[in-house]
């Protein structure tokens, strides 16, 4: 399971990383938690397409703070360390339906956004995004008539610039900023 010292089989396998079951997700969270001093429990569930891991605890607010950046690390965490780099099913964590408000927010302020871009008839630029939240935004917008959508600038974190195309276009390029 998680001490194979090779870890590249991927020689001629259809699936490269052996399917990691809901157990050892589980009780690998657990020992992290655990060893960060965290009164927080794991439950994991099969959906099919993901592991979906949901957390509980009294010590679950920890996780939370920063936007949940505890939530995006220990899910960086559990797939590097199940699936050693190779390709698996991704591991989804979770506490509290915690990451779909924060999903919904994100769509929210790109619609407000969308139509404040058409209504003023120029460019609104949003605040610098992880690439999961621009492709939220992205495909949100993609639905709405009207206006495009651009990523903005260079690294990790990129804005999105969200562009009236009603006319022949007001905004220049923003992707050559230096």
């Amino acid at each position: 399971m998680l001490d194979d010292p090779g870890g590249d089989s991927t020689a001629g396998d259809a699936d490269p990383a052996p399917a990691a079951t809901t157990g050892e997700v589980e009780q690998l969270s657990d020992r992290i938690l655990a060893g960060l001093g965290l009164d927080v429990r794991s439950k994991a569930t099969d959906s099919g397409a993901a592991l979906l891991v949901d957390l509980t605890g009294s010590d679950r607010d920890y996780l939370l703070s920063r936007k949940g950046e505890g939530l995006s690390a220990l899910q960086y965490l559990l797939n590097r360390i199940i699936y050693k780099g190779r390709k698996g099913r991704k591991i989804q964590v979770d506490c509290g339906g915690f990451r779909k408000l924060q999903e919904d927010e994100i769509v929210e302020i790109a619609l407000r956004s969308a139509e404040k871009a058409k209504a003023r008839g120029e460019e609104c630029l949003l605040n610098p995004m992880n690439p999961y939240e621009r492709r939220l935004v992205h495909l949100a917008l993609a639905e709405i008539g009207g206006v495009e959508t651009r990523s903005v600038g260079d690294g990790f974190l990129k804005r999105i610039a969200v562009v009236p195309v009603a006319g022949t276009g007001t905004a220049g390029e923003p992707d050559d900023r230096s």
